[in-house]
């Protein structure tokens, strides 16, 4: 069951961001230079004893420059240490947030391979944010802006990575390798980047389920399936980019940057599948009628275009600033799949799918700013127009031919206004307005095409205030989760013999209502986070026909699900150690009544409370010579989140040693191993009722990766452009 497993290890990866502590659960505007612990005179440097992260009511900004994160290798490994981030398998995550958003010196990230180019002696501060304010998409539950020191100097430079990642327990080689180069003339520079890499998953699943239908006769019928379910995919992609960034004058800059992708992109997926089925009625349990399946599947995805662009505007008129982006995206997707069956010893069937689809694109972004009395105001207007196609037809099997079209406009207004107030503390306030008109046409059948329009308003509210030693934040925001576009696509797809998928054009928008309370004094940090989540997206189980046969389902729980975290970190420094340790629990609370034929009354309840607990150990030792040693732990316990329940404890440890050379680390040297005792799995159970499924997973995070890298004259480009329509593009790619 491919896309409910999918659903699963999802799952999994959520729950892990979401219980491993809302450390931060804050969130900012306020950027006030409370952080410059430098201050330099001529030839003199004066260093303060402030500490390196400020607690405000909307983010955690902390210094890099200067503290024990300045040589942490890359950016993407230091920011796994920064107060309120967290490394979750190989993604960095904010702290019961998600996946976030990046912006590096105002610019809107695309490539995040850029994260591992950029060194953290290059970087000035970060600040998460974890409550995003009304300027960013109401579904944009994170944001990691970066600051990096400024650089001097003109003329030609080039970066370039050599990375060598291996899987230790499948044996799989991925090597790639990425050049950027950059030319800067006083105050105009260009930029371009070529990357191409391998990339290979292994997912190794033991799968148990159970369903259970009452016929007309009033007999019951049993069905137990077991299968060996092993995926192994493998990508290469070739990536390109090209911009320009001019510095006009002092108050106006203007730059365009486009992005190519998919150039020699290639997505192979094979699947094999072995299950053993028994049936058998409860009035005679002793008739049971037992086959075995074996089943391959190849799946050969292609992406013929991707080009994504953006040009912006950032001045300042009088006393009002101007912040303008434009976005477009264009892209062309295909999946040609062959399946190959066999059922005891009757012959061998083949059938094949396909699934073309093509997205375009364009939105637009103003932030106008103002000083008002002893804070600023901003306010602006973001608009994205998307068109989606996509088509499904499978030869061999009874299911229909899809062919529908989706398009969605989402216009949307805001406010907002931060301030600091004397003996008050640090305010903030915003409001958000999005119009969300969505169209779906099913162009071979037009009952089931489907329209509606959404209008919605987002508050979020801030305060900050410090007392003496301890700084303290209260927040909250309202945000939202829109589906998908595979979510609402209504094409039925065919996963195994037991198996269908489809999406659901009638979803509703997830609302997240969530506060926070969050304290810290010197190195140690208290965060308190509750969420209330009604019409929560999740999948669901349903029997298709009397033989037993599975339709999963995208839906909306009828009942809310709330969420209480509590967390705990300490990042102190001891000489060359400086660890980062938290630890926590994740408590959900949900109640379900679900269909279930095998009790009397045809209906029981399912109750999800048990708490999950976490624990991150992060260690850092720096050396002489630019030597470093890591070791890190991250542990989870047994527990729930939303519908689904984790019967197992996790455990996962990681090395690393670093060493660089020259000037200013220009060539480093960094070899790591992960999952090094192999624990890597994980045994969830999802109950539906009259279906139930045991899922134990073995994931392919025992790796080890060597990458070289080098700096020539690395001026950092000055592009700033912040884009606009991200959650759309991202919703495309879901």
């Amino acid at each position: 069951m491919k896309m409910l497993i999918s659903a699963v290890m999802m799952a999994t990866s959520v729950l892990t961001v979401h219980a491993q502590a809302d450390e931060t659960e804050s969130a900012v505007t306020d950027t006030t230079q409370w952080y410059n612990t430098t201050q330099e005179l001529g030839e003199i440097t004066v260093k303060g004893q402030q500490p390196k992260t400020k607690l405000t009511g909307n983010s955690l900004i902390t210094r890099v420059k200067g503290s024990v994160l300045e040589h942490s290798g890359t950016v993407r490994e230091m920011l796994a240490k920064v107060p309120g981030m967290m490394k979750n398998g190989d993604e960095l995550e904010v702290i019961g947030r998600g996946t976030p958003i990046y912006y590096i010196n105002g610019r809107r990230l695309q490539d995040l391979n850029e994260l591992k180019r950029l060194r953290s002696e290059e970087i000035l501060n970060v600040e998460v944010i974890t409550n995003p304010g009304a300027r960013y998409d109401a579904e944009v539950t994170a944001v990691v802006r970066i600051k990096t020191l400024r650089r001097q100097g003109e003329g030609f430079g080039f970066d370039v990575t050599l990375d060598s990642d291996n899987d230790l327990r499948y044996g799989h080689y991925d090597p790639s390798a990425q050049l950027d180069l950059h030319y800067r003339w006083r105050n105009f520079d260009v930029f371009g980047m070529a990357n191409f890499g391998y990339n290979s998953i292994v997912q190794d699943t033991w799968l148990e389920q159970w369903s259970y239908i009452r016929k007309s006769s009033g007999d019951l019928l049993h069905i137990d399936q077991a299968s060996d379910w092993l995926q192994f995919h493998r990508e290469r992609e070739l990536n390109t980019n090209l911009g320009f960034n001019w510095q006009i004058n002092e108050n106006h800059s203007v730059g365009m940057r486009i992005d190519r992708g998919g150039d020699c992109y290639d997505y192979d997926v094979d699947t094999r599948q072995d299950t053993e089925i028994k049936q058998w009625y409860e009035s005679a349990p002793g008739a049971m009628v037992s086959t075995h399946n074996r089943s391959t599947q190849n799946n050969k995805q292609s992406k013929p275009y991707y080009w994504q662009g953006n040009a912006y505007y950032s001045g300042q008129a009088g006393k009002v600033g101007i912040d303008l982006n434009i976005d477009f995206l264009a892209s062309k997707h295909g999946d040609d799949q062959c399946i190959r069956e066999q059922y005891d010893n009757n012959p061998l069937k083949e059938m094949t799918a396909t699934s073309p689809s093509s997205s375009k694109m364009i939105a637009d972004k103003l932030v106008l700013s103002y000083p008002v009395w002893r804070g600023m105001l901003e306010a602006g207007t973001e608009m994205s127009f998307v068109s989606r196609k996509s088509q499904y037809h499978i030869d061999g099997m009874s299911l229909p031919t899809t062919d529908s079209k989706v398009t969605e406009d989402n216009i949307a207004a805001f406010v907002e206004y931060a301030c600091q107030v004397p003996k008050v503390g640090s305010l903030s306030a915003g409001l958000r307005f999005e119009h969300v008109s969505y169209d779906y046409e099913d162009r071979l059948n037009a009952d089931q095409s489907l329209s509606r329009i959404n209008n919605d308003l987002f508050p979020s509210i801030a305060w900050s205030r410090q007392w003496g030693p301890v700084q303290t934040a209260v927040n909250y925001s309202l945000k939202t989760r829109r589906p998908s576009y595979w979510m609402l696509n209504e094409t039925m797809q065919y996963i195994n013999p037991y198996s269908v998928q489809q999406g659901n054009p009638k979803l509703k928008n997830e609302k997240i209502q969530q506060v926070g309370v969050n304290a810290r004094w010197k190195w140690l940090m208290m965060v308190l986070n509750y969420t209330y989540k009604t019409d929560a997206l999740t999948q669901w189980t349903y029997i298709y026909n009397d033989d037993g046969n599975i339709l999963i389902k995208n839906i909306n729980l009828d009942e809310p699900v709330r969420n209480l975290n509590v967390y705990f970190n300490a990042s102190p420094t001891f000489g060359c150690f400086s660890p980062s340790w938290t630890a926590g629990l994740m408590k959900s609370s949900m109640k379900q009544t679900v269909a279930d034929p095998c009790v009397e009354g045809g209906e029981r309840s399912v109750s999800y409370h048990q708490p999950l607990y976490f624990l991150n150990l992060n260690n850092t030792f720096r050396f002489k010579h630019s030597w470093q040693l890591e070791c890190n732990v991250y542990a989870r316990s047994k527990g729930d989140y939303m519908n689904y329940r984790f019967r197992r404890n996790t455990l996962e440890m990681e090395l690393a040693l670093q060493k660089c050379w020259l000037k200013d680390d220009a060539l480093c040297l960094r070899a790591s191993v992960t999952d090094l005792f192999r624990r890597s799995r994980q045994l969830t159970e999802l109950d539906c009722g009259y279906y139930q499924l045991h899922q134990n997973a073995i994931y392919n995070r025992h790796r080890f990766d060597l990458t070289l890298s080098y700096s020539f004259n690395a001026a950092k480009s000055k592009y700033r452009g912040t884009g606009a329509g991200r959650e759309a593009q991202e919703r495309m790619t879901k």
